[in-house]
């Protein structure tokens, strides 16, 4: 370079664990207020998940006091919406854990599928974010077709 020009310096920000990211859409995101939310979530998460078992049971006994055909359709449901909340519960969990790894490896804010910084905005209302609503639609686009 001749004197008086300078080299723009090369962004580390992939490779460097950062205390803020600077999505696309602006403004900068505090991380340690992110990954106090995340945590938030976590806990709330594993918190609630054995009430969910426990209510299926309190309820079944105030379904009858006979073991007729209809109690056991009503268990049989309440056990099945039990199953799932428990599913999306476990898979909020893991969504989490997976953002929180991003955190600590310096990649959180971009896109897993584009690496394309995601909007500040998409991170502030869904921390665990993975992906850009664009790579969002396609990957909801792609499993609709399957």
């Amino acid at each position: 370079a001749r004197p008086g020009t300078e080299v723009p310096a090369v962004s580390t920000e992939r490779e460097q664990p950062t205390t803020t990211v600077a999505p696309a859409a602006g403004g900068d995101l505090d991380l340690d207020a992110l990954r106090s939310d995340l945590l938030a979530q976590r806990a709330e998460l594993l918190d609630i998940a054995p009430d969910l078992d426990a209510e299926v049971f309190r309820t079944r006994s105030d379904v009858s006091d006979g073991s007729g055909e209809t109690e056991h359709l009503v268990v049989a449901e309440q056990k099945d919406v039990s199953a799932r909340l428990d599913a999306l519960a476990e898979r909020s969990v893991e969504e989490i854990d997976e953002a929180l790894a991003r955190m600590d490896a310096g990649t959180y804010g971009r896109c897993v599928d584009c690496d394309e910084p995601i909007p500040a905005e998409r991170l502030e209302a869904v921390p665990a974010a993975p992906t850009c609503l664009r790579c969002k639609a396609d990957r909801e686009h792609g499993s609709a077709l399957v």
